[in-house]
């Protein structure tokens, strides 16, 4: 049946399906990416693993993975690297709730500001409505998602692509080097994570959404929600 969400499925988030689909999502991109490339560049799947999030309130927030993975909790991540030496050429980021908030927060600014001391290109993709965004020397726009890319041959200047809820995910491009960036549509990418599970037997639309939202995007996911139902 597929998301009655033209983008972003909320739902993920509110209902704590979310851990589960950033693994699958990461699958899925990595697998579009190495449709995209050249065969100078290759898609790994990397882990980083949180273990200082101690506080009461951190351990009940994300109770099922700690059930899951024990004191450990896995991030999936991809780098782009060159095929002919595997030097490192782009990270790529999918924010999670424990790279988002408490402890886990500040484990992910410390890799990511040890990323952003290379000579290495970093592109992140906010699909949460929850914790705090990444840190940057202005303002983001405004918007409810984001897609933030830091070219390694640009910095401190970086590429924002925000969205609304509403609105489909973008197309973005990969930065590389020494040719045209790749480029990727995040929707395609969500639409095909979402229908491989399928996540619409894994979230439940006759339930509360889950997360804080305006009156107004409240009263735009109830209206989905009655589309999804025929009424």
């Amino acid at each position: 049946m597929g998301s009655p969400f033209p983008g972003v499925d909320p739902f993920l988030e509110g209902q704590r399906a979310w851990h589960d689909f950033h693994q699958c999502f990461m699958v899925v991109w990595r697998e579009r990416l190495m449709r995209a490339f050249s065969g100078k560049y290759l898609a790994r799947l990397e882990k980083r693993e949180y273990r200082n999030w101690r506080t009461d309130e951190e351990m009940a927030r994300l109770e099922d993975l700690r059930r899951d993975y024990g004191d450990a909790i896995p991030d999936v991540y991809i780098e782009i690297k060159r095929r002919k030496d595997e030097g490192l050429v782009a990270v790529l980021e999918l924010m999670s709730l424990t790279s988002k908030t408490g402890s886990g927060r500040a484990e992910y600014l410390e890799s990511r500001n040890a990323i952003l001391r290379q000579n290495v290109h970093l592109v992140e993709v906010d699909l949460l409505l929850s914790g705090a965004r990444a840190p940057f020397r202005e303002p983001l726009p405004g918007g409810d998602f984001f897609v933030t890319i830091s070219r390694a041959n640009r910095r401190p200047f970086c590429e924002v692509y925000p969205w609304r809820m509403p609105e489909r995910l973008p197309v973005i491009p990969i930065p590389l080097e020494e040719e045209p960036d790749a480029t990727v549509d995040l929707q395609e990418v969500f639409t095909a994570t979402f229908n491989s599970a399928p996540y619409d037997c894994l979230v439940r639309y006759d339930r509360p959404v889950g997360i804080p939202v305006s009156a107004d995007t409240q009263k735009w996911i109830d209206e989905r929600v009655r589309s999804l139902n025929g009424f």
